[in-house]
């Protein structure tokens, strides 16, 4: 992916499209760090399905490029 590039999510808590790549990463210190709602301020961390290792696969090389090691599946 290009520099600029974008990818949509819809936020679990308010249901609110944002731009996943532009959003901020929290301060959180898990193993993954998620990215912050710019709508509610909320991030994945404390979703339910956050520490079930089977919600996550390795990250495609265009995420890779924008931080992204591991994708947790409401990112795809």
């Amino acid at each position: 992916m290009e520099s600029g590039a974008t990818h949509t999510v819809i936020c679990a808590y308010c249901n609110k499209d944002f731009d996943l790549f532009g959003a901020v990463w929290c301060s959180h210190t898990k193993a993954h760090q998620s990215k912050v709602c710019p709508h509610c301020g909320r991030c994945l961390c404390t979703h339910p399905l956050y520490t079930n290792p089977n919600c996550w696969k390795e990250a495609p090389m265009g995420f890779q490029a924008q931080g992204f090691r591991k994708l947790f599946l409401l990112y795809i």
